[in-house]
């Protein structure tokens, strides 16, 4: 009903396989670091050739792929394949092929999804904690040479998402300044898109000194009630936030249902 097998080519060698693909699903909503939520798990998967472990992330120009072969083919790449998630070596590719920033910094923005435990859903390890920081540290670093030239319209959500990353990292100073890198980046565009709101609400997570990955006041209510629910309390903020009427009141009725 959601997606099912899709047949892949390499790009380079040939090699024929399959992998699973979406076909159809909804999102409500997302955590400060841009995963959605949704009914399928995020991100999505992304191809792998099984004999080479070539990342194929998107298409590439046959120059592209006979650089990709010498790429792979190098004693670094054999050794990303042991310790990096499928992303990030996809990000790491795609700053080899000089891919635009507003590009490359996506994939490696799911690649911190893909090591950072999803806590409203009652996810107690964090066996990827230190991986999950240097991935950030890198994000965060990137998103701060930025080139001079870099639109806009991808400047600001770069500098948002680097914000949140920094924040979650404990770098209260440097998020917040990112943070109002990304309002005045904003500034310059007419549509907002919501991203506004996004911007005023991570300025008092920041001020609060929360490195939370799910905010209550930052998630969807649903999230936050299931959080409030079913996960004790860690902080005074998480606290007063379950315990407001309105809160207590759907918590409630969530706990006599389970």
């Amino acid at each position: 009903m959601h997606g099912g097998p899709r047949e892949m080519t390499c790009p380079v060698g040939g090699e024929r396989f399959s992998i699973w693909q979406p076909t159809m699903y909804s999102t409500y909503g997302e955590r400060p670091d841009g995963k959605p939520y949704g009914y399928l798990p995020f991100p999505f998967p992304v191809s792998e050739c099984p004999s080479n472990r070539l990342i194929a992330f998107d298409s590439f120009s046959p120059d592209e792929v006979a650089k990709l072969a010498g790429i792979i083919d190098t004693v670094e790449y054999t050794r990303l394949t042991t310790t990096e998630t499928t992303y990030y070596r996809a990000w790491w590719l795609a700053e080899r092929l000089g891919r635009p920033p507003q590009d490359s910094l996506g994939l490696l923005l799911s690649a911190i999804w893909q090591v950072t435990p999803d806590v409203s859903e009652g996810s107690t390890a964090d066996r990827d904690a230190e991986q999950r920081r240097r991935y950030q540290e890198v994000f965060v670093a990137e998103v701060r040479r930025l080139p001079a030239a870099t639109p806009a319209k991808d400047r600001f959500w770069l500098e948002a998402r680097a914000a949140n990353a920094a924040r979650q990292l404990g770098r209260f100073g440097d998020a917040e300044a990112l943070r109002k890198t990304a309002e005045a980046s904003l500034s310059r565009l007419p549509e907002k898109k919501g991203w506004d709101a996004y911007l005023t609400k991570l300025k008092r997570v920041i001020a609060r000194r929360d490195t939370g990955v799910e905010p209550l006041d930052m998630i969807p209510q649903q999230e936050a009630d299931i959080a409030c629910a079913f996960r004790p309390p860690s902080n005074a903020f998480d606290r007063a936030f379950c315990a407001r009427p309105e809160t207590a009141a759907r918590v409630a009725d969530m706990r006599k249902s389970r």
